[in-house]
């Protein structure tokens, strides 16, 4: 639910509950002014007939509908009024009752005394009732309408900048050299947020390219002296009379600086794909082709090993993915299944238009299946492996919104690339 639509609901049901306040309030100042008028039109008949009287208007006469005099003598007497709410039958309906409003007074014509009670029908509460919830709920529904339209209309001009900028946003690329252009706009809060946008966009861009840089010239540096130190190495095992344990730590030290540039590779590609300097092909590559290459170059390992390496592939898998992060893919988790195996094991490769899907045997595992695609997590201890292999799969299905998950059981292991 966007912002508008949920200002619209909120003002909305703060409408709600006024209309229902005023209702109410409404309700009780209709009923109380309804009874003010009342009370003053009977006051006014009570002066009319009193003046009847005095002008000698024979009682009987204005004994009439809803007036009752009674001649109560010579004998001195208060004078008095009072009102009083009361019920009489309906004038129409006949058996039902109504409230009137009653004044009851007596008064003092010409030295006699005489009791008036005039009553007079008095608006029902269940009409003011009506009345009030008729005239709120049609007022209701022209507020809705008009909230409805005029909001959509006016917000969505008053937040028109700010939609550009959300676009502007979601086009920003941090390879790209071009400075984020937001749109102009008379709003201060809009003016703030484009400011504070822009300024992270340029700090995001700085540190992406300083890190960047920082990557790749640390790549390319360390490589350098390890090759020189690769060379040494092999130039010391050329020279004569060395022993059997002098020959063994210059291997170890060779196999540590192969280890030490592997890393160093290894560490570069996730920062590459983290950056998501690989982007997508427009064009749909043959992911059943790089999968059947990358198992011919591991069918040699394979066998050295002893392994059983099987494969199930579907002609024509086409996926959207860069060729190099595809074929990265593929061959870590072949060489994974085949490095972390056990003597006459076994290897099997399935892929379909849905995932592919890599099985092996070997030993259980030291760690948790979703701990195995963090960095430097190993299901054991091998001395060839980084611990890396995993994590850059992990990387790129994220890169290319794949899904993977790893199950161990039996003595399987079952690595799914879900597409």
């Amino acid at each position: 639910m966007n912002l508008i639509t949920k200002t619209t609901l909120f003002y909305l049901l703060v409408a709600m509950l006024v209309f229902g306040l005023g209702g109410v309030l409404t309700f009780y100042l209709v009923q109380k002014e309804v009874q003010r008028e009342t009370d003053f039109a009977l006051r006014d008949h009570l002066i009319e007939i009193t003046e009847e009287v005095e002008e000698g208007v024979p009682l009987s006469f204005l004994k009439r509908g809803k007036v009752d005099i009674t001649d109560l003598g010579t004998a001195p007497r208060d004078t008095f009024y009072s009102l009083s709410d009361t019920l009489a039958p309906h004038p129409y309906l006949e058996g039902q009752l109504e409230p009137y409003r009653k004044i009851t007074a007596v008064q003092e014509v010409n030295g006699r005394y005489y009791r008036v009670s005039i009553t007079d029908v008095f608006i029902e509460t269940d009409d003011i009732y009506d009345v009030v919830v008729d005239i709120m709920l049609r007022l209701f529904i022209i507020l809705c309408v008009a909230m409805l339209i005029f909001s959509f209309l006016i917000t969505g001009w008053l937040f028109r900048p700010f939609q550009k900028t959300l676009d502007r946003i979601r086009s920003f690329n941090l390879k790209d050299q071009q400075v984020l252009e937001l749109p102009q706009t008379s709003t201060k809060e809009f003016r703030q947020l484009n400011a504070f946008v822009a300024q992270m966009a340029y700090k995001a861009r700085r540190d992406y390219l300083a890190v960047k840089e920082f990557s790749e010239n640390a790549s390319h540096e360390i490589q350098t002296p390890l090759a020189i130190a690769r060379g040494k190495l092999e130039l010391l095992l050329e020279t004569p009379g060395l022993t059997d344990e002098q020959l063994d730590l210059v291997q170890a030290a060779q196999q540590n600086i192969n280890k030490l540039s592997k890393l160093g590779n290894a560490l570069l590609l996730l920062t590459r794909i983290e950056n998501k300097e690989f982007a997508p092909n427009q064009e749909p590559v043959n992911f059943s082709r790089i999968t059947q290459h990358c198992l011919e170059n591991f069918s040699e390992l394979a066998g050295l090993k002893g392994l059983a390496l099987s494969s199930h592939i579907e002609p024509d898998v086409k996926l959207i993915v860069d060729p190099t992060l595809a074929d990265i893919l593929v061959a870590n988790l072949v060489k994974n299944a085949i490095r972390h195996n056990i003597p006459k094991g076994w290897v099997e490769v399935k892929l379909d238009q849905q995932k592919l899907l890599v099985r092996n045997t070997g030993n259980a595992p030291r760690v948790s299946s979703e701990q195995l695609f963090e960095r430097f997590q190993k299901s054991n201890q091998s001395n060839g492996s980084l611990g890396l292999g995993l994590a850059i799969v992990k990387k790129i299905t994220e890169a290319n919104s794949f899904q993977v998950a790893h199950r161990y059981a039996d003595g399987v292991h079952e690595v799914a690339i879900t597409f």
